[in-house]
């Protein structure tokens, strides 16, 4: 079969249509997760707030290093990560969600978990707070 002008101009459209289609979704992909997911932050103490009370409750062990936290997610989420950033005055706290809600997808009960991030450094003097609210984050030492 000979490619004319024609069909040339419909396998450009067509092609140009699936780029643009790909492009307009926003979910990342990943492998470790069987649907597509958007990321959104949340922070730990809303997360925390939503939660049961008797979880609510954020340890730093005795190593000084590993900071644990108890939270809630929704049935849409996927279990989230502890994200910590240092500084040398403080750590904040954040919580990575992959939010995984859509049109064609039924959502279950979600959960609580404890979620564990190892520092860098020793918390030792430096302030605990949530990254997106700047407020403290109350805690313990184990």
């Amino acid at each position: 079969m000979e490619l004319t002008v024609r069909n040339m101009r419909w396998i450009a459209a067509a092609g140009l249509i699936a780029v643009m289609t790909s492009a307009c979704d926003t979910r990342e992909r990943d492998p470790d997760y069987p649907l597509p997911f958007k990321r959104q932050d949340a922070s730990v103490l809303r997360r925390i707030q939503l939660a049961d009370p008797s979880t609510k409750n954020t340890t730093v062990a005795a190593d000084d290093h590993t900071i644990t936290m108890e939270v809630s997610w929704s049935g849409c989420d996927y279990k989230p990560d502890l994200v910590a950033r240092e500084t040398t005055k403080q750590v904040t706290l954040l919580l990575r969600r992959r939010d995984a809600s859509g049109p064609d997808i039924g959502c279950e009960d979600g959960g609580i978990a404890k979620l564990t991030v190892v520092l860098h450094q020793p918390l030792s003097t430096r302030a605990l707070a949530d990254t997106l609210t700047g407020e403290p984050v109350p805690h313990t030492h184990t």
